[in-house]
This record gives structure tokens, C-alpha cells and sequence, in this order.
């Protein structure tokens, strides 16, 4: 009796292996001949169609989150709310904040004023930087129609110098100076106005799109390796009769 019920187990067996072996020859034959395959969602209650059987991936997560297998056609991973936020560490920023009431502000961002009247702006230029920088220095140059005071409103560190084109309607350049091993933050606040021209009259005198700033560069240095950094353009439009 032992030998037969050995040999039933065998049969078993063997029956099994080919029956293996012939479902994973029809599910080859399947693939071959292009059949779609599904997925049920339970949210929507509806069969989704999957682009075809695909190797299995892990997903792993930070804090509670879950980990495990999944399709990879098929993503569904479940992430906990811890999430790293790298902060910049280096800014540049530069703004222009008006300071008498003729003064508009379009949509685009583009200062109005009349033609022929006295209109005045704080500039605000600030940087920062986590790492230490070197040979730091702030360059901004503004238009022969306007004046800039002198000294500035304020400086947080450096020292600033200003430098005058030739002429009797002069261009302003101003020259932040904060030098090495700069970190941390830095500001300077300047008082930029419209001035009147060698004739007397008060500019912006013909109507049109003007430069309040082209935008203030930045030049400094990391590492040995030198860097140029420059801000965006402010724009002035004045209207009036010509």
C-alpha cells in the first residue's frame, strides 16, 4: 500500500508542475497577443485599464507613512506629512516703494507719474547669504532725470560711494562697498528723485517710458570663482500734455 499512495503523490505532482507550467504558457501566449489587463478601483467603482504587467517596485516613506510593493504603472504610495524644505542661501532682491502720492502703480508694475512734477522713491537693495562670501561689492546707476540723495537713507554695513558722469545732466552711480567674509543679511535704503533739468524745468518733461534703475549688480566672490548677479529693471512712465 505504502508504494501506491508514493506513487499517487508523484502523479499529484507532476500533474501540478504541468499545470504550472501550462497556465504560465498561456498567460506568455496572453502577453503575446496584446490582452489588456484591469484593475478595480474601490473609489470610483470602476475597471481602469493598465498598460500591462509590470516588474514590482518597492516605495519607502519618511515618519508613519507606508511601505511596501506596488505596480509601478500603478503608483499608490501613502506619504506622511514630514517633508524637507530647502531654504535659498543666497538672495538679492531690489524694490522701489513710492513716496509722494502722484505716483501710480499699473498692474504690470510700471510707476505713472505726471509730466513736470517732483516725484520721490525709496529703493530698497538687500542680499543675504548663508555661506560666507568675498570681495562683495554693489553696483547701481541711475538716470541723468533723476537725483539721489547723499548719503543714503541707511546702511546696515559697508560703506557707499557715489560717482558722477560728466555733463551738466549727470548720471548717478552708486557703489556699495561690503567687502570680505560676508554672511548673514545687508541692507541699503536710498532716496531717488526726479530733479529739474540745466533749463529749470522739473523732469520727467515730455511724456513717455523712462528708467527709474536698469538694475543694481551684484559682484562677489565663493569658492575662488567670481559671480555676477543683477536685479530686474524699474520702469517709469510719464504722461501729460507735450
Amino acid at each position: 500500500m505504502g508504494s501506491v499512495v508514493v506513487s499517487k503523490k508523484k502523479l499529484v505532482g507532476r500533474w501540478v508542475m504541468g499545470f504550472k507550467s501550462k497556465l504560465f504558457l498561456v498567460l506568455l501566449l496572453l502577453l503575446s497577443l496584446g490582452m489588456s489587463f484591469y484593475r478595480y478601483n474601490t473609489e470610483t467603482g470602476q475597471w481602469e485599464s493598465l498598460e500591462g504587467l509590470n516588474p514590482y517596485g518597492s516605495a519607502e516613506a519618511l515618519g508613519d507613512s507606508i511601505s511596501g510593493y506596488c505596480n509601478k504603472g500603478t503608483w499608490e504610495i501613502s506619504v506622511s506629512t514630514k517633508a524637507v524644505i530647502e531654504v535659498p542661501e543666497f538672495s538679492f532682491v531690489k524694490i522701489a516703494v513710492p513716496v509722494t502720492t502722484n505716483i501710480e502703480i499699473l498692474p504690470d508694475g510700471i510707476f505713472r507719474i505726471p509730466t513736470h512734477q517732483y516725484a520721490e522713491w525709496k529703493i530698497i537693495v538687500k542680499i543675504s547669504s548663508t555661506n560666507p562670501i568675498d570681495d562683495v561689492v554693489i553696483k547701481d546707476i541711475f538716470e541723468p532725470q533723476l537725483g539721489v540723495q547723499d548719503p543714503p537713507i541707511y546702511i546696515s554695513q559697508g560703506t557707499v560711494n557715489y560717482t558722477y558722469s560728466p555733463g551738466q545732466m549727470k548720471k548717478v552711480t552708486v557703489i556699495w562697498t561690503i567687502g570680505d567674509s560676508f554672511s548673514g543679511d545687508a541692507e541699503l535704503i536710498l532716496k531717488v528723485y526726479t530733479k529739474p533739468n540745466p533749463a529749470g524745468n522739473q523732469e520727467f518733461t515730455s511724456p513717455g517710458t523712462y528708467y527709474l534703475n536698469k538694475g543694481a549688480t551684484l559682484n562677489y566672490t565663493l569658492g575662488g570663482t567670481g559671480y555676477s548677479v543683477t536685479t530686474e529693471e524699474i520702469l517709469v512712465t510719464a504722461y501729460g500734455e507735450k
